[in-house]
């Protein structure tokens, strides 16, 4: 039975990247034209949606957990099921009793005509007055684009290439324009999403579009938007001229990176189909540092990949302690089907890989604790999250990444302030508002 019968409403939920949170709030913004109300996970809904992930065995785990808790909260709402964990295990889905419908990656923007068509009894008339060109107006300060799509890489370890295809980039035309609507919004950070967004060009622009560092500076010129952010980006992309944009003052560009290593250890970012080499990386890193000092860097490591030895860890460690990075992603190896590391031998015992995860875990907080100290004293520009804390209170992003506990009682929304940094916390900084 619906919520409503003239306003039956549609919940969402996304299991894993940034680029799947851009695709959910596209989807949102696709079916808003068709009176569906939309509510939170938790509320009551007549139809939930659920953008997958199938990068880990947890995720694939966490996607059944989802699925089952949405019939469960919605006896009879109807459970619609989306993106890489359906290209990954459509059968094992299709055999669910709380699926009721599919939808694959290369569907996701026919969405409104797949649901239409398949539960036409939650439907209204489209409203023409109701745009479906901006995504996630009203629950975010900082919007997202999604620049590209698919991967033309062949790491060992992942299943992207074949879950969402090989490598697209989004013509120039479509994403200026994109940006600007935002801008128009009163948004002043986006941030680039896509799988490999440090391949972006566009060679049927007019003029074409090089690289991803023209494209930023393009976009940022044509737009005037004030902050543009990189999202993860692969390590061998990083160019000079990019390096170069995001390390200038007043560039438009957020100071930060995030490249993901995977193995401190040359041996492994072989067997893994990494296209560099431990010295290649650290190159990356050095530039950037020297080109500019406050910018931060994240990275991702894996451990527990096959044939890791304490030898291959100590080189990860030793990567990680560098001082080039300032924080970690560490992902304990995840035995996927499909993927040239599946069948690879000398598998490492679970113990061992949650001990090198807790020390690689130890290692990042450490450096993470010494980057949020050395910002004490600084003025940084900072963007409100759109939730507040317990306490009334709001955490705020600023342009390196670092996240700022803002005074009680201060909510500027979308536009960015001024915020000089009294004290380094747990994981945070706190400030106190300046006029400059």
């Amino acid at each position: 039975m619906m919520n409503d019968k003239h306003n039956p409403c549609i919940a969402f939920k996304t299991i894993g990247c940034r680029l799947n949170q851009y695709e959910t709030e596209r989807m949102a913004a696709d079916l808003n034209p068709f009176g569906l109300q939309r509510v939170k996970p938790g509320e009551p809904a007549d139809v939930f949606v659920i953008n997958t992930c199938t990068v880990t065995h947890k995720a694939d785990k966490d996607c059944r957990y989802y699925i089952r808790r949405a019939r469960r909260d919605n006896p009879n709402c109807k459970v619609v099921v989306v993106g890489c964990y359906v290209e990954h295990e459509a059968d094992v889905l299709r055999d669910m009793d709380e699926v009721d419908v599919l939808v694959f990656n290369d569907q996701k923007e026919a969405i409104a005509r797949i649901l239409q068509n398949r539960l036409p009894e939650m439907f209204a008339a489209p409203d023409s007055n109701v745009t479906t060109d901006q995504v996630a107006r009203a629950i975010r300060n900082r919007a997202w684009i999604k620049i590209s799509d698919g991967c033309n890489q062949t790491c060992s370890f992942c299943l992207v290439t074949q879950v969402r295809g090989q490598l697209i980039n989004r013509p120039f035309e479509q994403l200026a324009p994109e940006v600007q609507g935002y801008v128009d919004e009163g948004y002043h950070e986006v941030v680039l999403t896509g799988v490999n967004i440090g391949y972006y060009r566009d060679r049927t622009a007019h003029p074409p579009v090089a690289d991803l560092a023209e494209f930023c500076h393009r976009v940022i010129a044509q737009t005037g938007i004030s902050r543009l952010r990189l999202s993860s980006t692969e390590p061998q992309t990083v160019t000079d001229s990019l390096i170069e944009l995001v390390a200038a003052e007043a560039s438009g560009m957020c100071r930060y990176f995030h490249l993901p290593a995977q193995s401190g250890s040359s041996r492994l970012l072989k067997l893994m189909k990494r296209p560099y080499t431990q010295r290649q990386y650290l190159d990356r890193l050095e530039r950037i540092k020297k080109a500019n000092s406050d910018i931060i860097i994240g990275a991702d490591l894996i451990v527990g990949f096959p044939g890791e030895t304490p030898g291959d860890f100590d080189e990860s460690r030793t990567l990680a302690d560098s001082g080039l990075i300032d924080y970690l992603h560490v992902f304990s190896y995840s035995d996927r089907p499909g993927t040239a590391a599946y069948d690879m031998p000398d598998k490492v015992m679970p113990e061992i890989v949650k001990e090198r995860h807790d020390r690689l875990a130890e290692v990042s907080h450490r450096h993470w604790q010494k980057a949020l100290e050395r910002q004490i004293g600084k003025l940084l520009q900072v963007i409100a999250e759109h939730k507040k804390a317990p306490d009334g209170s709001r955490m705020a992003v600023a342009d390196n990444y670092v996240r700022v506990r803002l005074p009680l009682g201060l909510n500027p929304g979308r536009t960015p302030v001024s915020i000089r940094v009294v004290a380094a916390r747990d994981g945070y900084v706190e400030g106190e508002l300046t006029q400059s």
